[in-house]
């Protein structure tokens, strides 16, 4: 079986779609979908202009999935054209109208009018094009971007013929080769203007208008290549920000930041009129209607004005758009206008009369949240509009609109039974609606913060709602308030387990915590992202409980235990939203990559991708019965995609051990790679991962499975993943179960964790790839002994000086291990009887020296251990590793050993060793004799004096406090009647 596992990058699919009449038209719903999706929820957002076909059959509406077509006659969807992965700015016809040209961020597409496929892309790298416009005879197309670069293009062959800047520092002709090796000319320009403007064609596609920022109007002999004449007001018209001429080419129409639309004769570059009644921000379009008597307008106020060109007077003004109106046009026979707002609507207007004719809907704003009906065949949305929509799933029609949120709509959730949806909203509200009747029922008021999430508890009694640093549970037949839980960090988001009796929360951005619903109780909590969570769920049975977060992962953690046990690392950029399969073996996700990514949680697999959404996907979700998945965001639609099972080959790939006691500190732990059921296996690929707090990775080594001489490539470590790959040669496979690698880890921490298999993939001797089953490890902490003093996981020295050092301190203390209330001798004889192998104890005392007791300590306690006369077998198992650690701390004889470092500046330490007691000194001498320092020790027990805690230490000086020269010295141990000399040198 051939699969792609992994996506490097989501592709732009090409889309070919037909102009249909409208009986063989399909449902809009389904127009250019992308591969496995079912159908599209909403039209996007009107991002751009709206444009008629030159004989007026059909406009073209720019928005954030694509290019719209309509029939302009019946107003229906005929066609949408996708392909430019970003919001379309600018869409026009060609003259003939047989070519559409649509813009987008750094592209131009131009269709074919009668297929509806794309024929050329014209790509100007990173800027938008703020106009458009085509030649009489369409043959070329000028765009300027919004950097203020104009560009010619020819439309049949796609090549650049021209580019004109204007820069004040250089005002030459000049010419320069581009990366396709057109020539660029660069118009001499007259002024020193700092950016082009806007663009337009006169009707004959002989002069070329641009706007400038240095309060001019420029025309432009396209042929000749020359400056003709610049349009300039003495008051100044700010930067033309759009330019239209009129039929004939009589008259330029230009626009700037005042507000006023300024008419230029173009012969004499006298300015006829100005037209002024914009009052509110700027103005966003004008254009000409097509027998030049009138021109219509349009502004951030919402209203759309007509105005007479023969006497500048303002003719009538449309009102009806509740918001920005982005553009207006005339149909060709000048009979309609056209209109296109932020208010989500298209509405046709007679031209003459300004009565309102049609208005388009079905364009939405950004989807933050989503919700499907318990019995699946409803989806709510909320967005950025703040308007909550319902969907039918079958139809992909909107049925119901739910209006008074005056924010955005964070969160969505339906009561199990369906018949109500409550809406969470960044206006401080949370309001409840009636599905059956879609009236409004209650409203729930926050105090000072905004709702960022909302939940039923499973039998639907309780709702709960979170937002600032509270999250507050209400009867949801009567709203009555009935607890609140407060923290000191802000809480996000929040779900109750399938069973009502716990909530789980965002706390403090980057914490989950639970909480018991009935007790109010903090019962724990969940700790491992890096950076603010943005959604959390859990699994339909409550055992897992998958979160995402703005450092780019999705997390799965054991709910029961609180640990992390896999941390999903795929999407490029912030993890918007997670979601459970109803079956809970699948987890959903979705972030600012724009692909929805789905999730095999037996095998801790990334198994599929879904590439669709043309911005940021803010919210994704199953259907309850886990066959859809609906996906919404920043493209202002919904996707549903039909959910294919995760299915795997017959073999299985596991860790051995399955689970396992963490040994201690220091110690090796090696897991197998095991395959069981393999059917020719030439080479296989696999990532282990591990917690990096408990465990560090050593080394791997090939297995038995494939051939001794396959290829084994080196691992490769990425923090806490080992990723492994091995190649068999040519014609050798292995079959049936086997060891594929050993992988070996020490420890460092001893704690829970678990030991991750993922992403492995199997490849048979003709290349073919198949996913297997597999299976992780887990490691637990061995049980908690009290004779294990500081809680590391071993018993050893370290425990035994706790003890000693606690001696006599009452109350509650980790080193009182019998638990009588006083640490004694008792509890330190308990810890050595704990030691493991009597005989072998001592020697493992050496990784310690520093803390080893002396000889004295260890006598006094063993008299004080004898005298407790104590006869049960684990106390006198004590004594015997103190009589055992005694003999260890007393020399055979007495000894003077070397000094370290050595070579040394500009101290040393000088150990020795006493098999009696004795007044002990070290003198110093310089090479020829003289004495330097002497070395005071006084009366010193029998032991090891080698640990710098312990040893004889020289500052490198004499007796006068004077730092010593470089060289040769001797050292000489006097103890009683021994002594012994060595040698040392100082570097400096």
């Amino acid at each position: 079986m051939k699969r792609t596992l992994f996506a490097i990058f989501p592709m732009l699919l090409l889309i070919s779609t037909v102009y249909l009449p409208k009986p063989l038209a399909q449902d809009a719903a389904r127009f250019s979908l992308p591969e496995d999706a079912k159908a599209r929820l909403g039209k996007g957002s009107i991002s751009g202009n709206i444009a008629f076909s030159p004989d007026g059959a059909r406009f073209a509406v720019a928005s954030s999935i694509g290019i719209w077509i309509y029939d302009a006659d019946t107003y229906q969807e005929i066609a949408l054209l996708t392909g430019h992965g970003s919001e379309v700015t600018k869409v026009m016809f060609s003259p003939d109208g047989k070519t559409l040209a649509s813009a987008s961020w750094g592209i131009i597409r131009l269709w074919d009018v009668a297929t509806g496929t794309r024929f050329q892309t014209l790509t100007w790298y990173y800027w938008d094009a703020i106009n458009m416009a085509f030649s009489s005879d369409g043959k070329v197309l000028v765009a300027e971007d919004n950097d203020g670069v104009i560009r010619l293009w020819d439309t049949a062959s796609g090549d650049l013929l021209w580019r004109f800047e204007n820069e004040m520092w250089d005002p030459r002709w000049t010419f320069e080769e581009d990366n396709i090796g057109s020539l660029l000319w660069i118009f001499k320009a007259e002024t020193d203007a700092y950016y082009a403007g806007v663009v337009g064609f006169s009707s004959d596609g002989e002069t070329l208008a641009t706007g400038v920022d240095d309060d001019a109007v420029q025309r432009w002999d396209v042929e000749l290549e020359d400056l003709l004449r610049m349009f300039k007001e003495d008051a100044g018209i700010y930067y033309a920000t759009t330019l239209a001429f009129s039929p004939g080419r009589k008259i330029i129409a230009s626009l700037g930041g005042n507000n006023d639309i300024h008419l230029w004769d173009t012969d004499t570059g006298a300015l006829k009129y100005t037209l002024t009644g914009h009052t509110w921000h700027r103005v966003n379009s004008v254009m000409f209607s097509p027998d030049a008597r009138s021109i219509v307008s349009t502004n951030d106020d919402g209203i759309i004005r007509i105005w007479d060109v023969g006497s500048g007077d303002l003719l009538r003004t449309l009102t009806g758009h509740d918001g920005i109106v982005f553009s207006a046009a005339f149909s060709p026979d000048g009979k309609t206008i056209i209109s296109g707002s932020e208010d989500r609507t298209i509405r046709l207007w007679d031209a003459e009369t300004g009565e309102h004719l049609h208005t388009i809907i079905g364009y939405t704003d950004s989807i933050h949240s989503l919700a499907f009906s318990p019995d699946g065949k409803t989806l709510a949305t909320g967005g950025w509009d703040h308007a909550v929509r319902l969907w039918n799933v079958d139809t992909g029609a909107q049925y119901q609109t739910f209006t008074g949120h005056t924010h955005t709509i964070p969160s969505l959730t339906f009561s199990p039974d369906g018949e109500t949806l409550v809406s969470a909203g960044s206006d401080q509200t949370i309001r409840f609606w009636d599905v059956g009747t879609g009236t409004h029922i209650r409203t729930l008021t926050g105090k000072w913060w905004d709702f960022e999430s909302v939940a039923f508890s499973p039998d639907g009694g309780v709702l709960a709602g979170a937002g600032r640093n509270e999250i507050h549970l209400w009867d949801a037949d009567s709203g009555l308030q009935l607890r609140t839980f407060m923290l000191q960090g802000g809480i996000g988001n929040v779900v109750f387990s399938p069973d009502g009796k716990t909530i789980v929360g965002e706390y403090d951005h980057e914490i989950i915590h639970l909480w018991d619903v009935l007790s109010g109780d903090f019962l724990r909590s969940f700790k491992g992202h890096t950076a603010p969570i943005t959604s959390m769920a859990l699994s339909p049975d409550g055992r897992l409980l998958a979160s995402s977060g703005q450092d780019d992962t999705v997390r799965l953690w054991d709910v029961a235990a609180g640990t992390l046990l896999q941390t999903f690392k795929r999407h490029w950029g912030h993890v918007s939203s997670v979601c459970f399969s109803p079956d809970g073996r699948t987890v959903v996700s979705g972030g600012v990559d724009e692909v929805v990514r789905l999730w095999d949680i037996a095998t801790d697999t990334q198994y599929r991708i879904l590439v669709g959404h043309t911005s940021t996907i803010n919210a994704v979700c199953f259907s309850p019965d886990g066959r859809t998945i609906a996906s919404g965001g920043f493209d202002d639609t919904v996707l549903l995609w039909e959910h294919i099972p995760f299915t795997t080959t017959g073999a299985t790939v596991s860790l051995s051990p399955t689970m396992m006691l963490s040994p201690a500190i220091g110690e090796r732990l090696t897991f197998s790679l095991k395959i069981v059921n393999g059917v020719k296996v030439a080479g296989y690929q696999a990532a282990v991962h591990f917690d990096a707090d408990a465990l560090r990775y050593v080394e791997s080594e090939n297995g038995d499975y494939l051939s001794r001489d396959a290829r084994f490539v080196p691992s490769v470590i990425d923090r806490n993943t080992v990723a492994i790959t091995h190649t068999a040669l040519v014609g050798e496979e292995g079959n049936g179960e086997g060891t594929l690698a050993a992988l070996t880890f020490e420890v460092i921490a001893v704690e829970t964790s678990n030991v991750i298999l993922s992403d492995v993939i199997l490849t048979d001797g003709a290349g073919d790839s198949s996913i297997p089953q597999i299976h992780g490890s887990r490691i637990t902490e061995p049980p908690q002994l009290p004779e294990d003093v500081n809680k590391d996981g071993v018993i050893n020295i370290i425990d035994l000086t706790l003890v000693a050092s606690n001696f006599g301190k009452s109350g509650q203390n980790s080193a009182d291990v019998n638990g009588d209330g006083v640490v004694n001798i008792i509890d330190l004889t308990l810890v050595a009887a704990a030691f493991g192998d009597v005989a072998a104890a001592p020697s493992a005392w050496a990784q310690y020296p520093d803390i080893v007791p002396t000889y004295t300590d260890v006598e006094a306690w063993l008299r004080e251990a004898r005298q407790t006369n104590r006869t049960d077998s684990t106390f006198q198992r004590g004594v015997r590793v103190l009589e055992q650690l005694l003999a260890t701390l007393m020399p055979k004889e007495m000894a003077l050993l070397p000094n370290y470092p050595n070579p040394f500046n500009p101290e040393t330490w000088i150990p020795y060793q006493l098999a009696s007691p004795a007044h002990v000194s070290i003198s110093i001498y310089s090479a020829d004799g003289r004495l330097v320092r002497t070395l005071e020790l006084g009366h010193q027990s029998v032991g090891s004096y080698e640990s710098r805690s312990r040893a004889a230490y020289w500052d490198g000086r004499n007796t006068l406090g004077e730092p010593v020269a470089s060289g040769v010295y001797f050292y000489t141990l006097t103890a009683d009647d021994f002594t012994a000399t060595r040698k040392m040198l100082i570097r400096k």
